[in-house]
Formats: structure tokens, C-alpha cells, sequence
């Protein structure tokens, strides 16, 4: 479970309504239903580089295509002295409507630009770079084996799917695939392919076009847990 520490740390950088599902007591904000991106997301491309295998784009559409803002959380290793990975979370904005336009390649750049100066929420940079709506939230959850925690992306409180309650997708290990983010791995968080543990909104997740989100190389013994702002674009099939 989550500790008192790592929610102090969320509520801190004003993101503590992403992680509200994991935490009973805590309520989502009413969001607008306006606004929805309709576009055809039939043609939308990972842009996968070429130099590398292990991520594949599906033959099929992918049903979203999401800008994501948000927070890696990391904990130092007594042992190794190295940050390891706690989770992340994150705000979901829909990205179809770029897929023909130029600023689609460089969405992620430009919210991490908006991101990395802003001292609010996630919830508002997506309109600052000509995302749609907020499609959900993307955050972590105890593991369904009991131990560890797994990716969960979150659309049920929000824009169409707002009262569904399946409509979320657990991501599973068993299965992941994940390779360095090309232009700078030891500043950008992996690109990763998921499969589907649990819910309905999608089979597969992809996680792509990353900018930042990787910890310090190293880390003192003691040191307090740390968050690192990131953006992605999320694809999910």
C-alpha cells in the first residue's frame, strides 16, 4: 500500500486528485463532458525507431491516444544506493485530434516545457499545448498478487467514459516489454508495451515519445523520497 509519505509528496505537487482512486476518502473533481475529441484515431503512428525490436505496433487502430503529465516517484536503495521506481502518476489528455498536425511529434516536448515551469496541476497544462479533453488518470495500485504494484490507467470519472466503471485497464508484467527512450535514456523513462491483467478499456498500452522522468544516477543512504516530472504519449489499443 501506498505510504503516508508518498501521498504528502503528491499532495505537494498539487496531483493528489490522479492518485485519489488508490486512497478511499479522497473524491475526483466533476470534470466538463464538453469538448470531446472525435477524430479518427485509425491512422495515429507510435513512430516506432527503426534501430530497435522489442516495442511492435499492433495491426490494429489504437482506441486512444493520450498526452500524459505527470510525476515518476522513486525511493533510494539502502543497499545499492540507487533510486528505485514507486510508481507514477499522471493526468490522460487527448491527443487524436494532433495525430494530422504538426505539433503531434512535438506535443510531449512542448507540455514538458509548460510542465516543467507550471507550480499547478497536471490537470492544466493539456489545453496549453492543444490537447483535447482530460481522458482519465494514469496511477499505480497494489499488485494483484500481493506484492509490488501495477500500472492502472483510469477513465472511469472522466469525459465519455465518466461512470463506467470498467473502464480502466491494469497493466501486467508478465508479458512487458520495454526499451531505452532513443534520443536520451538516462533523461527520459523507458518506452514500454503492457498487456492487459485486468478491465476493459483496452488490451495493450504503449508508452512513448517520453521527455524526462528518470531519477539522479545516485543516491545517499537515508535520502527522502524523490518525485521527477515527466510527459508521454500513451497509446492504447
Amino acid at each position: 500500500m501506498f505510504s503516508f509519505q508518498l501521498l504528502s509528496t503528491l499532495s505537494s505537487v498539487a496531483l493528489l486528485v490522479s492518485a485519489a482512486p488508490a486512497f478511499p476518502g479522497h473524491a475526483f473533481p466533476a470534470f466538463p463532458k464538453k469538448g470531446a475529441c472525435k477524430c479518427d484515431t485509425s491512422a495515429a503512428n507510435m513512430n516506432l525507431p527503426a534501430n530497435q525490436t522489442q516495442l511492435v505496433t499492433p495491426t490494429t487502430a489504437p482506441l486512444y491516444v493520450a498526452l500524459g503529465v505527470g510525476i515518476q516517484n522513486y525511493t533510494c536503495s539502502s543497499t545499492t544506493l540507487k533510486y528505485t521506481s514507486t510508481g507514477a502518476v499522471a493526468s490522460l489528455f487527448d491527443i487524436s485530434c494532433l495525430d494530422k498536425t504538426p505539433a503531434f511529434k512535438t506535443v510531449s516536448n512542448a507540455a514538458f516545457t509548460a510542465w516543467s515551469t507550471s507550480k499547478g496541476s497536471a490537470n492544466t497544462i493539456g489545453s496549453k499545448v492543444g490537447a483535447a479533453n482530460l481522458l482519465g488518470f494514469h496511477y499505480f495500485v497494489p499488485a494483484a498478487s500481493g506484492t509490488g504494484i501495477s500500472p492502472k490507467w483510469d477513465f472511469t470519472s472522466t469525459g465519455k467514459n465518466a461512470g463506467k466503471a470498467d473502464a480502466f485497464v491494469i497493466g501486467a508484467k508478465t508479458g512487458g516489454i520495454s526499451a531505452p527512450a532513443p534520443a536520451n535514456p538516462s533523461v527520459d523513462v523507458d518506452w514500454l508495451g503492457l498487456k492487459n491483467a485486468t478491465g476493459t478499456l483496452a488490451s495493450k498500452i504503449y508508452r512513448v515519445d517520453t521527455v524526462n522522468g528518470q531519477p539522479p544516477s545516485s543516491c545517499v543512504a537515508g535520502s527522502a523520497d524523490i518525485t521527477v516530472k515527466y510527459t508521454a504519449k500513451y497509446f492504447l489499443y
